[in-house]
Parts: C-alpha cells; structure tokens; sequence
C-alpha cells in the first residue's frame, strides 16, 4: 500500500513538472527567442533543462506508470476497457511527447550552438507547439483516468 502510494504521488509529481516546463518553455521563454529577445547562451540553457527534465520524467513514467499498469490492470482490461484504453493512450502520448521535445530541443541547441537565436527557433517552433499540445492532452487523458466516472 505505501509502495502504491509512493509510486502514485511520484508519477504525479513528475508528470505535473513534466506537462508544465513543457507548457512554460512553449508559452514564455521560445516567443522570446523567435523575437531574439533572449540571448542564445540563455535560450540554450533553458531547453538543455527541458531535454534533462523531459528524459528523467520520461524514465520515471515508464518506471512508475509500468508499475501502477502491472499492479493495476491485466492485459484484458488494458485493451478491452475504457480506463485500458486511456492508459494505453497515454503511453502513446507520452513517446509523442518524448519524441517532440527531443527533436525541438536537438534543433534549437544545434543553432544555438552557432550563436544563432531566431533561426534555430523558427526550426524548432512546429516540434515545440507539438509538444504543447501533446502535454495538454496527456493532461486532459490523466484527468479522465482519475476521474470516477470512467468505467473500467
């Protein structure tokens, strides 16, 4: 039972950090940079943060969301429930977003790398906007999960 407790508040917890450097990164700081209103050392150090933020949340998801799958739901109701099928959604969610952000993030640090501030970001910007929404959604997938209504 603590053991579930702990796995649940880390999942949570590293979800929440997650979905909102995503979602703070997208609204404030790359705006900033598409104006050149940032210096690039800076901008770099941001989404450095972000890449190092989205692979250790992405390892303890899978480690944690693994854990309350196996511990919570069978193979059957993973692809014959409702609840089955969000968790299942999720996981998709999450690689989608995994896989943005690294991309992005590969694009800016690598004109950021040349001094660059606009440009990277222009490059960037498709795979960031992404990422935004994708963090929304896995939001708004995690809200149905927990709610009662769902039906398992």
């Amino acid at each position: 039972m603590v053991a579930d407790t702990v796995v649940y508040t880390l999942h949570t917890a590293f979800a929440a950090l997650w979905a909102g450097s995503v979602l703070f990164v997208v609204a404030a700081v790359h705006p900033l940079a598409m104006d050149g209103d940032i210096a690039p050392d800076a901008y770099g150090s941001v989404v450095t943060k972000l890449q190092w933020v989205t692979r250790t949340s992405a390892l303890v998801l899978f480690v944690t969301g693994g854990h309350m799958a196996g511990t919570g739901y069978g193979l059957g109701d993973l692809t014959g429930s409702t609840g089955g099928y969000l968790v299942v959604t999720m996981l998709g969610l999450w690689l989608m977003l995994t896989a943005t952000v690294e991309v992005g993030s590969a694009r800016v640090l690598r004109g950021v790398d040349g001094r660059k501030i606009r440009e990277p970001a222009r490059e960037a910007r498709p795979f960031l906007r992404a990422a935004a929404v994708i963090a929304v959604l896995l939001l708004v997938d995690a809200g149905l999960l927990a709610s009662p209504v769902v039906l398992y």
